[in-house]
């Protein structure tokens, strides 16, 4: 687990920072915090967030030894006003995921670098509908075309009953995806009161209670992971998984609570229990499953 305390560290004096930075914020005067719809919603946005997986056996017709994962996700963003409720968002991503030694031909850790390029439609600080494209490198190390992928999100949200009840419906594609590369996405959220959300939407679907506004109790789901491109290895066995294209996921449930100490950021501290983690290489015709293990999370968001 020591080689994935990096994951976490980092993350945790980063959230103390701003933390410490909105509190003086916080205690300027009424006039310097006012400002306008268009530029609260024209806001930068930033979030981290840091994961752990307990070794759990890995096999593919036969156990090759125990292994764990951690994952930390970077990413920051700006919107800029367009017209009206039009906006234009762009920023950067990283993702990486480590892993365990085993006797697997797996990789030891996969990663991307990408672009996150939006427009988007909000209503109020919500988003209605949105195309997103994240044109970048996903890949072990090697970074060249062979790596690189442009994953497309468009969704809309319909309102079936004002500030209660949500449809979201959407798709997304990604080239590098070996299963499933075009993906239809759909989706209810329930706001019955304003202690209560049901979230049933890809990827972290979630029952909420709020007993205030700063303190949000859940239970839910989480699906991590992506699509990327392995390096070239003359020495890996079997032959086709030099550099190959594999499918990396995880299916979570657990209990989390989320902290929001003012409208500019949040903080969540999570764990429970990752039922699969599962290495896909679909173009090859090889898979490595892991079993289920405990994991625990810890996320920031903030929006200033």
């Amino acid at each position: 687990m020591k080689k994935f305390a990096g994951l976490f560290l980092p993350l945790i004096v980063l959230t103390l920072s701003i933390a410490r930075a909105q509190d003086a914020s916080d205690q300027q005067s009424p006039s310097t915090q006012t400002t306008s719809l268009e530029e609260r919603a024209a806001s930068d946005v930033f979030i981290a967030d840091a994961s752990y997986v307990f070794e759990s056996e890995i096999h593919n017709h036969g156990s090759f030894g125990d292994q764990d994962a951690g994952e930390l996700n970077v990413e920051y963003s700006h919107r800029f006003h367009i017209s009206g409720p039009i906006y234009f968002r762009a920023g950067l991503n990283y993702n990486r995921f480590e892993f365990g030694k085993t006797f697997a031909p797996l990789p030891d850790h996969l990663q991307s670098f990408s672009a996150v390029v939006a427009l988007e439609y909000l209503v109020g600080n919500d988003v209605g509908a949105f195309l997103q494209f994240r044109p970048g490198f996903y890949t072990e190390d090697h970074i060249g075309i062979s790596s690189f992928d442009v994953p497309i999100t468009l969704g809309r949200v319909f309102v079936l009953q004002p500030e209660k009840l949500f449809l979201f419906v959407g798709v997304n594609t990604a080239f590098l995806r070996g299963q499933y590369p075009v993906l239809p996405l759909a989706g209810l959220v329930w706001r019955p009161n304003k202690q209560w959300t049901v979230d049933a939407v890809v990827p972290e679907p979630r029952v909420t209670y709020s007993p205030n506004e700063n303190i949000g109790f859940w239970v839910g789901g989480q699906l991590a992971g992506s699509s990327f491109r392995t390096d070239r290895d003359p020495n890996i066995l079997p032959r086709k998984l030099s550099n190959a294209q594999v499918d990396y996921s995880e299916y979570r449930a657990g209990l989390g609570v989320n902290w929001n100490p003012s409208d500019h950021w949040t903080m969540t501290v999570a764990g429970g229990y990752a039922f699969q983690r599962r290495f896909n290489f679909e173009r090859a015709g090889e898979e490595w499953k892991a079993d289920g293990a405990p994991y625990v999370r810890v996320a920031m968001k903030a929006e200033f």
